[in-house]
């Protein structure tokens, strides 16, 4: 009998065996088992898949192991579980709909798959990784839904990884174990292993493996930059999103450090083992206020260097979508007096201090308060035209955007574009119950997903018929495409960014930071 046949009878026998619950329901056969998902309208859902064993027991602060197989038909039709992390709390801009999670577990390690409905394959793959600066997120948020832009075509992957002292607690005692002489960049193996089950499965959901982007946000975002740089990802995936990046303007420590972090912590729980400090509860571990932050780490085997640096060397030559928001660094933060600015500007800028002043005008408070907000701004935006500069002379095509548009929820005045706000617009989760989206929004979630989409099928963000062309970045100022700006000037003056250019050649670090 011919292979699919058998494969076919084997399936509906698993059907017949499991009862009626799963008649209506698609079903798929991965490498470990038969998942059944929903049927949406246009979509099939597949939630809470695992892709590695619970990093449990003797598996916590060990690279994730593959899954384990399993018999009959296993109901893939629920969220899993975030990553153990503290209590979120809804704060600033961020409403309840954009942090809330489902229960929290140290058995995590699920992903979600959505894919439009139908028999057609080759589907382009999006692979999004959640923000939440390597201590809080999950796939669940609401933003992160994607069967909206599955709808549109696409196969969306969404992963849980490893948090916080779970995810990238570095300790000499682990180092040593570790086959890759490494510890703490567990969250980091978390998505290669994704990825890995991703090339493995995808085919079978009507996804191209052979065309997988990579995106994420914030965290993610930093994440996806490691990814590009790391041999381990080499090959995994073919396009990169990022989202708040590249350059966050955060310094990396090295393994050295990040293991007398973890000496640190182990000093604080009394735990002076690795057997009992696997033997802590995980909601002891994730009581961020008592412990060190434990962030991704320069080992040399997962991350090789800092992705901030502009002559990084690339692993993987891919396409790059990259920008940020327009109120990242928001104005509550900002100096607000004359005195306030000229004091930050001396202490960040040095002897090109007078420079950045003549450029920003604060002949009054309010001057100075609207020119801190805007130097912050500049920062960042400039940070993004020099790292594609760099990227595009590595022969890594780059395009860069900065997103306007205010989001109307919590205080928008306030608030502005915020970082994050436009994760609902790329996914077109625009049904948010705490936020009222107008008409002008929903046309701009259509334009990113059309232009998101067009640069998952061929690496260029321009789908045909497009009223206007998004250049690829470089040093022209009119290279950035602005999202809901209000006007359609450059993001950035030329005289600016010659100033920011002159400060990182003289040692300065750009990013919002």
């Amino acid at each position: 009998m011919h292979k699919s046949r058998i494969v076919g009878c084997l399936l509906g026998l698993l059907l017949i065996s499991s009862g009626a619950a799963f008649a209506d329901q698609p079903v798929v056969r991965t490498e470990n088992g038969v998942v059944s998902g929903l049927s949406q309208t246009g979509v099939q859902a597949f939630l809470g898949i695992p892709y590695a064993k619970p990093p449990v027991g003797n598996l916590r602060w060990r690279a994730p192991q593959p899954v384990a197989s399993w018999d009959g038909v296993r109901a893939a039709t629920r969220l899993s579980a975030s990553c153990y992390q503290a209590e979120p709390k809804p704060f600033g801009p961020y409403t309840e709909s954009m942090i809330a999670l489902p229960e929290r577990s140290e058995d995590c390690l699920y992903l979600n798959v959505w894919a439009p409905a139908g028999s057609a394959s080759k589907r382009p793959v999006y692979f999004f990784i959640h923000g939440g600066a390597f201590q809080a997120g999950a796939s669940s948020v609401a933003t992160n839904d994607g069967a909206t832009l599955a709808r549109k075509g696409a196969v969306v992957v969404t992963i849980n990884y490893r948090l916080g002292l779970l995810g990238f607690f570095a300790h000499p005692e682990l180092t040593r174990e570790s086959p890759l002489a490494s510890s703490g960049n567990y969250g980091m193996l978390d998505m290669i292993e994704a990825l890995r089950w991703v090339r493995a499965n995808i085919d079978r959901f009507g996804g191209d493996p052979t065309n997988v982007t990579i995106a994420g946000q914030s965290a993610g975002a930093a994440a996806v930059s490691h990814l590009v740089l790391s041999p381990l990802a080499a090959g995994l995936f073919h396009r990169a999103v990022i989202e708040s990046g590249p350059v966050i303007g955060i310094p990396m420590s090295t393994l050295v450090d990040a293991e007398k972090v973890g000496v640190a912590a182990a000093a604080k729980l009394n735990a002076n083992d690795i057997t009992k400090l696997r033997a802590v509860p995980a909601a002891e571990l994730a009581k961020a206020a008592a412990m060190p932050i434990a962030l991704p780490n320069l080992d040399g085997k997962v991350i090789v260097t800092n992705p901030e640096q502009l002559d990084a060397r690339v692993a993987s030559k891919v396409p790059v979508l990259a920008g940020y928001t327009r109120d990242e660094v928001m104005a509550v933060t900002a100096p607000k007096t004359v005195a306030a600015l000229e004091q930050e500007v001396r202490k960040r800028f040095g002897a090109l201090s007078e420079r950045v002043l003549a450029l920003y005008p604060h002949g009054n408070d309010a001057e100075a308060a609207q020119s801190g907000v805007q130097l912050a701004r500049d920062r960042y935006i400039s940070a993004l035209l020099l790292w594609a500069e760099q990227r595009t002379a590595q022969g890594q095509p780059v395009y860069a955007y900065l997103f306007e548009q205010t989001f109307p929820g919590g205080d928008p005045a306030l608030y502005g574009a915020f970082h994050s706000a436009e994760v609902p617009y790329v996914f077109g989760t625009l049904n948010l119950p705490d936020v009222k989206f107008t008409a002008a929004d929903r046309q701009i979630s259509e334009e990113m997903q059309d232009r998101w989409l067009a640069f998952m099928r061929t690496g260029n963000p321009n789908p045909a018929g497009a009223s206007v062309t998004w250049p690829r970045a470089s040093a022209d100022v009119k290279s950035i495409w602005r999202i809901g700006a209000a006007d359609s000037g450059a993001a950035i003056t030329a005289e600016r960014l010659a100033l920011f250019r002159d400060f990182v050649a003289q040692g300065g670090r750009l990013g919002f930071f």
